[in-house]
């Protein structure tokens, strides 16, 4: 009986144009219109290009003769000041965040410029950052690197808050970086306690940078957002067309003669649960198809993906069943008419179809992710960066308990066989 609830279902669908075009045409140009409007591509790559002005004072020959002098006159052995110099010379903080880690590593990212004057340089709205290293820098940061000195001076970073996401990439980029140096300086310290070989700087940056991918920070161009808010929002509207499809059967006494073959109504319902949950997974599993085919929207983790889809497709069939239980209990089809109208286009604000809150406000994506859209948003948007199944628990968590609280809901108001 179930089986041939549903096949009914889902032929009505095929036949309806307008709902296909509604649940697949209409997400898909959102998607590539937004996609292209933001800045996306189809190929991923990032085309942020922050402006970062260097005042950088130093020099490191001079310092590093002002280190060897000053090696001396601590009474350094020879052999020990030789392969500190050269440790020294391979470690240098100007050299390593300006040289290769901006000019190289991310040069299609940031484009840095040399500067003299600080004042001048902090007073050009051009720079959404500025770096200044004091004179005598490294012979400072070399002193609390190998001797466990006291260093009294630091790199100084500037941020221009009119260019805050690239302001914010900057931000990250020093803040690893100086992370970095730091993990440097104690495995140095320690190596040298032990009578053990110093450790190599770029070894400590490439596992860094490893865990940077592992805790899920791949960047997800406009594509994958609005490939996730688009289909997040659209397969809300599974919602109104599984419950004005069933209030259009009781209108034309389909669901009485149901009733008449002995069907229980909680079987009725139960179709309509798994009608909703099988369209709605069948419309994300197209949508995100196409975006990953098109668009190059790659889920690196697919039983992660597939859990959480089959997670919001149980959300959108209990919501189903419950604006069917409404519209059977009050008699009107304008609660699914409502909710396709109006609700909708709430959840989908609140969930983040088309804001990230994250970059905006902390309290409006908490608020989002108790929305059963925004949870499942949120949800992809780690796998899409590179989390797995075990990152987005308490997402799967959310659904769970939103969709069995919508069907407890639904129990009492869905009306009983003698009050139809």
């Amino acid at each position: 009986m179930l089986r041939a609830f549903i096949k009914k279902d889902l032929l009505h669908l095929l036949r309806d144009k307008k709902e296909v075009l509604i649940l697949l045409a209409m997400p898909f140009v959102l998607i590539t219109i937004l996609g292209f409007a933001l800045g996306g591509n189809a190929s991923g790559d990032i085309t942020l290009n922050a402006q970062v002005a260097v005042i950088d004072p130093g020099n490191l020959k001079a310092e590093l003769k002002q280190f060897d002098e000053w090696m001396q006159s601590e009474g350094i052995p020879d052999q020990a000041r030789v392969s500190i110099l050269e440790a020294a010379e391979q470690t240098s903080m100007p050299e390593l965040l300006v040289d290769t880690v901006m000019k190289e590593e991310l040069q299609n990212l940031i484009t840095v410029t040399e500067r003299q004057d600080l004042t001048a340089t902090l007073q050009n709205d051009y720079y959404a950052g500025v770096i200044h290293f004091p004179k005598s820098l490294r012979f400072e940061t070399w002193k609390g690197q190998f001797f466990n000195q006291q260093t009294t001076k630091d790199l100084q970073l500037y941020l221009n808050e009119e260019k805050g996401l690239e302001a914010s990439v900057i931000s990250d980029v020093v803040e690893n970086f100086t992370d970095q140096m730091r993990l440097h300086t104690v495995l140095t310290q320690e190596a040298q306690q032990s009578n053990l070989a110093a450790p190599e700087f770029d070894a400590i940056a490439e596992v860094i940078g490893e865990t940077i991918t592992v805790d899920g920070k791949v960047p997800v161009d406009s594509f994958g957002y609005f490939a996730v808010g688009m289909s997040t929002m659209f397969a809300l509207y599974v919602v109104s067309f599984v419950a004005g499809y069933a209030y259009y059967e009781k209108a034309t006494f389909v669901y009485d003669r149901i009733l008449l073959t002995n069907t229980n109504p909680w079987t009725y319902a139960t179709s309509k649960w798994l009608s909703a949950v099988l369209i709605c997974f069948l419309q994300l599993c197209a949508l995100y198809g196409l975006a990953a085919v098109i668009y190059q929207v790659i889920w690196p983790d697919l039983l992660a993906f597939f859990t959480i889809t089959l997670f919001f497709s149980f959300v959108v069939g209990s919501m189903a069943v419950l604006i069917t239980a409404l519209n059977y209990r009050f008699e009107t089809q304008r609660i699914s008419t409502m909710f396709s109208g109006f609700l909708v286009s709430v959840f989908a604000f609140l969930g983040g179809s088309f804001v990230p809150w994250n970059e905006v406000s902390d309290t409006m994506f908490t608020i989002a992710s108790f929305t059963p859209n925004g949870a499942a948003l949120q949800g992809y948007l780690k796998i899409l960066s590179g989390g797995e199944l075990a990152g987005v628990t308490d997402h799967l968590f959310r659904l769970a308990v939103v969709s069995i609280g919508l069907i407890l809901i639904a129990i009492p108001i869905f009306p009983k066989r003698r009050l139809i």
